[in-house]
This record gives C-alpha cells, sequence and structure tokens, in this order.
C-alpha cells in the first residue's frame, strides 16, 4: 500500500522530536546559583518555602519535601508502620518503585490488575487480594490520569488498610472536582524528575493532612533525628538539596502553564487521533482532570491495529521519540520471589504492555513538532493522509 505522508513529515525530514523535554530556564539557573552564593547548600528556608506553597497549591495541610519520588514512597510507608511481614497492595503496570520501596522495608509487594479506561487499579481486582496482612493500599494516578477512586477508598476503609496515593505523575489532577495526591486518602507522593509536570532534577514530596505523619516523616528524612544528635529511631538521610528547593519554587510559579500547555497538545493529538481504527486515545473523565504527563495511546489488533513494536520501529526510524510505560511488574525479575504471581490475574495489565505506546509530550513542544509526531504516527500506521 502506497501512503501519501502529507507535506508535514516530508517537509521536515531529519526532524528529532524527544520523548519529553524539561522547561527550565534563567530563572532556574538564578534561583539555584542564589543559594550557591549564600553558603546554606543542605535543607534550609529555600525548601521550607517549596514545601509550604506546594502543600497549600495541593490543598493539603502538609508537604515534606524527599530527595526523590522513590524515596517519598519508601519514607511514606515507614511513616504508614510499613514493616516485616506487611503486605503492601499496588497496580501491576506502574512504575519499579511502587512495589519496591515495599521490599526496602522488609514488606511483600502484592500486585492486582488495572481498568482500561485511565489504567489505575482495578477494585474488582483489588479486592481479590486484600489478607489480614495488608497495610497499605497504593493507587497511582497513571501518566496525569487520576485512578477511580471512590470504590478503592470504600474497601480501604471496610478493611481499616492506610491509603498512600502515588500521584508521582498528577501535579494539579484532579479526582470528582478535588485535588488528588494526599488528601484522599492517608497520604501522597510527588515526583519533581525532568519529564515530569514541574521538576527539580532529582526529588519528591509527601503530602498529607496529618500532621503526626508528616512529623514522621520529617524526622525519618533526617536520620530519625528529635533535635541535634538525638536518635531516638531509625531514619536516614532523604533530605532535599536547598537549591533544589530554590529551582521547586520557580517550576511552581509556571505549573499552571505546563499544564495548560499538556492539555493544549493532547487535545491535537486526540483530534487527529479520534477517527484512527484501531488507536485508543487516552480517555477523560472530565476535561480539567488530567494533566497530560504521559499522552499514552494503544493499538488495538483486534481493531486491526498494526503490532505495536512495528509502530515504534517506525517511529524511531523517523526520529520521534516513543515507549513502553510500564511493563507488568508481576514478571519482573525482582520480584520472582514474592509469587507466584499467575498471569492469568493480570490480562488487563498484560494486555496494556502489549498495546500501550507513549508519544512525546511537554511544554515546550513546537507546533511544528507536534505535526511531526501526528504524522509520524499516522504514516506508520499506514493512514492515508490528505
Amino acid at each position: 500500500m502506497k501512503v501519501s505522508t502529507g507535506p508535514d513529515l516530508e517537509g521536515a525530514a531529519g526532524m528529532k522530536v524527544p520523548l519529553a523535554r524539561p522547561w527550565v530556564g534563567l530563572e532556574e539557573a538564578e534561583a539555584a546559583a542564589e543559594v550557591v552564593a549564600s553558603g546554606w547548600l543542605i535543607q534550609g528556608p529555600k525548601v521550607a518555602e517549596f514545601e509550604e506553597r506546594f502543600a497549600e497549591r495541593m490543598g493539603a495541610s502538609h508537604a515534606v519535601a524527599i530527595n526523590s519520588g522513590s524515596s517519598a514512597l519508601l519514607v511514606a510507608m515507614a511513616a504508614l508502620g510499613v514493616g516485616p511481614g506487611d503486605e503492601v497492595l499496588c497496580p501491576d503496570m506502574t512504575f519499579v518503585a511502587t512495589a519496591s520501596a515495599a521490599l526496602f522495608l522488609g514488606a511483600k509487594p502484592v500486585f492486582c490488575d488495572i481498568e482500561m479506561s485511565y489504567y489505575g487499579m482495578d477494585a474488582e481486582s483489588l479486592v481479590r487480594f486484600i489478607t489480614p496482612r495488608t497495610k497499605v493500599i497504593v493507587p497511582v494516578h497513571y501518566a496525569g490520569h487520576t485512578a477511580e477512586m471512590d470504590p478503592i477508598l470504600s474497601l480501604a476503609r471496610e478493611h481499616g488498610i492506610a491509603v498512600l496515593e502515588d500521584a508521582a505523575e498528577s501535579h494539579l489532577a484532579t479526582y470528582r472536582g478535588g485535588p488528588v495526591g494526599g488528601t484522599l486518602g492517608e497520604m501522597g507522593i510527588f515526583s519533581f524528575t525532568p519529564s515530569k509536570p514541574m521538576t527539580t532534577g532529582e526529588g519528591g514530596m509527601i503530602v498529607t493532612d496529618s500532621e503526626r505523619l508528616a512529623d514522621t516523616c520529617r524526622r525519618f528524612r533526617n536520620f530519625g533525628d528529635h533535635s541535634k544528635f538525638e536518635w531516638a529511631e531509625l531514619g536516614l538521610n532523604f533530605r532535599l538539596p536547598e537549591a533544589l528547593g530554590a529551582v521547586g519554587l520557580v517550576q511552581l510559579d509556571r505549573l499552571d502553564e505546563a499544564i495548560r500547555r499538556r492539555r493544549a497538545i493532547a487535545d491535537r493529538y486526540n483530534q487527529a487521533f479520534a477517527h484512527v481504527e484501531g488507536l485508543v486515545t487516552p480517555k477523560e473523565r472530565t476535561a480539567t482532570d488530567g494533566i497530560y504527563q504521559l499522552y499514552t495511546i494503544r493499538l488495538d489488533p483486534e481493531r486491526g491495529a498494526p503490532p505495536r513494536d512495528r509502530v515504534m520501529e517506525a517511529l524511531t526510524e523517523r526520529g520521534v521519540g516513543s515507549r513502553i510505560y510500564f511493563p507488568s511488574l508481576h514478571g519482573q525479575g525482582v520480584f520472582a520471589d514474592h509469587g507466584p504471581f499467575r498471569n492469568e490475574d493480570y490480562p488487563n495489565s498484560l494486555a496494556f504492555e502489549a498495546t500501550a505506546l507513549s508519544l512525546p509530550i511537554f511544554p515546550t513542544l513546537t507546533d511544528q513538532e507536534q505535526d511531526y509526531v501526528i504524522a509520524s504516527v499516522l504514516d506508520s500506521l499506514e493512514v492515508q493522509t490528505p
């Protein structure tokens, strides 16, 4: 079949479009330089201001800055009392840290399937894996789209289990009109790696309405210190450097605009792909719910879509970045000793792994780059374009 790629693709030969690009500039550099010049390099007043302002933006009482989103998961689980003999329930499709943090505390990660609307934890699967040892449930707000929280929260309350929201990718996302990431459950975490809606390079944040849990996290991130050299409990160094706190303040000021741009790009993609047979675009609960940290499509072979890996190869040839976010965790070697896990328990996660593909989306993605991505995807799918 001869494919007409249209002028956008032909006229942009040689263009490279990465999967992600951080939106940082002179303001961040100046903020970091000011901290370096001050001589106060370890967690200090900039980090404290960042915590206060972040908590306010997320509609929570407390925010505790941590050196990464992965560390934030570990610290939050520790504050919730996770330890040897406990089980931590999380979705089978998520980044590895959602589950591996439990291993560092001596607990066992237990996986449940995802639902195929928003790719979050499936409550019908979840209920089958709850046991008397279940200590914490960790729903993940995937790619900036919030999990279906009501049935998860209902199950957690019924069984007396704490809920820790993994909102690493979902800054300012909402569920039923309210913010996610710490106010629906007992706690929530966010990540600030370069592909996230806002970045400090590395870094994370724990958010909660509980003063007790916030204080526990503050001690744990600082060697368990109650006061200088008074170590009454176990802790380690999970502090956020002061320069990264200063960068975070700058990024927080442009977070709304970053999300506005992500949504605008997603709208263009959604319109371009709306009627492509076999291509499943992200589902939105409301127009302002998701914030599109990722733009993830699925290629449904039962509706005529070509194999996902073949499309990825074609996009790579055209210089367009793409990636699988994420493979199923139950098949990963790091968790092999904590099974056995049965593939039949995770049909949706495995279907997602086989068909999902994330495309470039970031605030500085130009109109020309967007056109090139769209044309490249359609060309890879052998869709006739004007």
